[in-house]
């Protein structure tokens, strides 16, 4: 017997060629047996994956009345995940120049002897944005690699 995990996405897969419309045919279901798809069907409308217009009488009868997936069913069925993902994706934009003042503050801040201070950071005022921007990735990861207290810093920043 499937998992429930593979039941349920069985029923949102079948529901995918369809999109955002409404299916009323339950035929598109054959050989999931009823209960199985009476329990798909409450689970993925309870997580907002579809909606469901079936019902359940008093006496526990259950009646088809059809369901749609809905936007966050399509992005989750999506490869890349939809907008869905990209509303979990954190946007952090810093200039050229809020850049290069981060770095030359870092320099300052150094025991570096003056005069080598100086020249870094009149090299980093210098340096082009296509240089840069090839720079940012190694200056993240060597950042957060270099930083001792980083768990103490941020114990303290989270409360």
């Amino acid at each position: 017997m499937n998992s429930f995990r593979e039941q349920w996405l069985s029923v949102l897969q079948r529901l995918s060629p369809y999109g955002m419309e409404c299916v009323s045919d339950i035929g598109i279901f054959e050989g999931i047996d009823r209960k199985t798809l009476k329990e798909s069907i409450a689970y993925l409308a309870a997580h907002r994956l579809i909606k469901s217009f079936c019902r359940t009488s008093g006496d526990g009868h259950w009646s088809w009345g059809g369901v749609e997936l809905t936007a966050k069913g399509l992005d989750y069925l999506s490869k890349d995940g939809g907008l869905t993902a990209e509303e979990k994706i954190i946007i952090v934009k810093l200039d050229e120049g809020t850049i290069k003042a981060l770095m030359c503050s870092a320099v300052e801040r150094s025991s570096a002897p003056d005069a080598e201070k100086t020249t870094l950071k009149q090299r980093i005022k210098s340096m082009g944005a296509a240089a840069l921007k090839d720079l940012i990735p190694d200056l993240v990861s060597k950042g957060i690699e270099n930083a001792p207290d980083l768990i103490q810093w941020l114990d303290t920043a989270l409360g």
